[in-house]
């Protein structure tokens, strides 16, 4: 990685932006064009004035950026492109003619070694990536820029040396502008490939960079949450047009409502009536059935400890929606994750990644029933940041917002800014590093409950129970990994899994701590997935096939199904 002074007072005049003559334009709230003086090219935002323009010249998110350019110029410039490679029947023939014998699977190993030999004659090379899906190009980078011009000069003259009998094309290597890290992905939320694979090649020395990259290509867009917004609305008119004797009111709840939804994920839905009216789920199913265009697979799934879930696929959306009657103490969850997001950016971009990480690496071995859910890993995420100092007690006693649910103490902080600092938590990087360190190993699952509310012992919590009239309360279930739910002390999210799924997820997680330190790194498996899959797998869980591979560290790593659930998934 280079090392660079991007401090204002170093950075040059190409990336201290300064007012523009006024060329830039982008649209108001109110849709209205209207032209921007104070414009940022590099980081592609508009400011109100110049003194709020400086402000974000100097601000870390601005400097990150002009690092970024400075980094990918440097790359480029020392970088051509090599491609019109022999077909990969040519070199196995060669391959087979110097071993004398049966040499498949070697065919990169040896295209590397030969094209290495071939133009290290002109300088050294610092790196070298072959394209692993046909072998048809790669890109060499040389230490310094002068060496990438000398090969450029002698592609030009006719120097260079037939390569297998074939004439090489070399290029020199093409920039293009920076874009925000949400324009990387399109409006129909699937990976613009062309865009992230740009990138993600120049963020393979930056972990941080290319880990962030990695967190945009999966979470959802602005454009996704505005379409979950209009499904939302839509279906709630429909209800209301077509139910005259009550007044339906739907909100969203969990991960697409606290921002930490990936692309493919569900949409959980509270459903509640006007005061003193009742909705009989006969007459709700009826109409989704009857009168709501696009959907379609409607049916009831029952919810431990919640009553039962309406189900059903939007087809307008291509969005799965899961309504529960009046679920109060989903949104007051939903409030408390919010706010704790909101103390530091990074904890939801961190919480994205190992959700991301689970479901592709312990999805792939288990079915979704047995699998910690998203939410478990929220809270085991959380409780991790604060055992390590790296969260404040959002549940101290001096400072709570007090609120009572169904007699379940419901209070927390509602205000960050009263909360005293802690440690800082570091780079994503380090955060992932540190979760799988914990988790593989010095966390005592046999023993400890996991809770916001510090470590508890299951001895602790086994047998008690509290008598209430609400049926969210239960006897408190012991198993191999016990993740306590906030608000309700007697509620294990994490009883369904079981004790091999347990022991694999350690296991896991320990792979991951190891492989971080090897030549390719975790966060370059994070880069192959983004960039080479189309869609993601589907957590709503097609089960895998029987005797299916665990997947292995690297950027091939294992089969994912995609986002568009099989009528057969969702009637499972």
């Amino acid at each position: 990685m280079v090392n660079m002074d991007v401090s204002p007072s170093n950075m040059s005049s190409d990336h201290v932006t300064k007012p523009s003559p006024g060329n830039k334009k982008h649209k108001s709230k109110a849709g209205k064009e209207r032209i921007s003086k104070f414009y940022c090219n590099t980081c592609n935002v508009h400011c109100p004035n110049e003194t709020t323009l400086q402000q974000h010249n100097t601000g870390k998110k601005h400097i990150a950026n002009v690092a970024y350019v400075q980094r990918r110029d440097k790359h480029a410039m020392s970088s051509v492109f090599v491609g019109n490679f022999p077909k990969i029947a040519q070199i196995r023939a060669k391959l087979a003619e110097e071993a004398g014998g049966c040499v498949d699977g070697k065919e990169n190993d040896k295209l590397k070694s030969d094209i290495t030999s071939l133009l290290s004659a002109y300088g050294e090379i610092s790196k070298l990536i072959i394209d692993k899906k046909h072998g048809s190009y790669c890109i060499v980078e040389y230490k310094t820029p002068s060496m990438a011009q000398v090969v450029l000069s002698e592609y030009q003259s006719g120097k260079i040396p037939l390569f297998y009998g074939k004439k090489l094309q070399v290029k020199s290597r093409t920039v293009t502008e920076i874009k925000p890290l949400s324009q990387l992905i399109s409006t129909s939320s699937e990976l613009d490939k062309e865009n992230i694979r740009a990138l993600l090649e120049e963020a393979e020395d930056d972990p941080v960079c290319a880990l962030n990259m990695a967190d945009a290509a999966i979470c959802v867009t602005d454009a996704g949450r505005r379409r979950h917004q209009e499904a939302c609305s839509r279906i709630q008119q429909i209800l209301n047009e077509n139910l005259p004797f009550a007044t339906v009111s739907l909100s969203l709840y969990g991960s697409a409502a606290t921002g930490l939804a990936l692309q493919d994920s569900d949409l959980d839905v509270s459903l509640s009536v006007g005061r003193d009216q009742r909705l009989d789920r006969d007459d709700l199913i009826r109409v989704l059935k009857e009168k709501c265009t696009g959907v379609s697979h409607v049916h009831v799934i029952p919810a431990p400890g919640q009553g039962t879930i309406t189900r059903f696929l939007d087809g307008i959306s291509n969005t799965m929606f899961d309504i529960l009657f009046t679920n109060r103490l989903g949104l007051a969850n939903t409030e408390l994750i919010t706010t704790i997001l909101s103390y530091d950016a990074r904890i939801a971009r961190f919480i994205r990644l190992v959700v991301y990480w689970r479901r592709i690496v312990v999805g792939a071995r288990f079915p979704k029933q047995c699998l910690p859910s998203s939410y478990s890993i929220t809270i085991m995420c959380l409780h991790y940041l604060n055992q390590h100092n790296f969260l404040p007690d959002f549940f101290s006693p001096q400072l709570l917002t007090h609120k009572i649910i169904y007699d379940l103490d419901c209070s927390f902080v509602t205000d960050v800014s009263r909360l005293p600092k802690v440690s800082d938590m570091g780079t994503i990087p380090e955060l992932l590093a540190g979760f799988w360190k914990y988790y593989g190993s010095e966390l005592d699952v046999d023993h400890d409950v996991i809770s916001l509310r510090g470590i508890k012992k299951k001895s602790d919590l086994e047998g008690i129970s509290k008598e209430t009239q609400h049926h969210y309360v239960s006897l408190f279930k012991p198993s191999p990994l016990a993740v306590q739910d906030p608000f309700v002390p007697t509620h294990n999210l994490t009883h369904n899994v079981s004790l091999e799924c347990v022991v694999f997820f350690r296991d896991m997680c320990r792979s991951a701590l190891v492989s971080w330190g090897k030549e390719e790194p975790l966060y370059t498996w994070f880069l192959g997935k983004v960039a080479g899959d189309t869609s993601m797998r589907s957590e709503e869980g097609e089960e895998e096939e029987e005797g299916k591979k665990t997947p292995v560290w690297t950027n091939e790593g294992s089969t994912e199904v995609g986002s568009k659930r099989s009528v057969e998934a969702m009637e499972h």
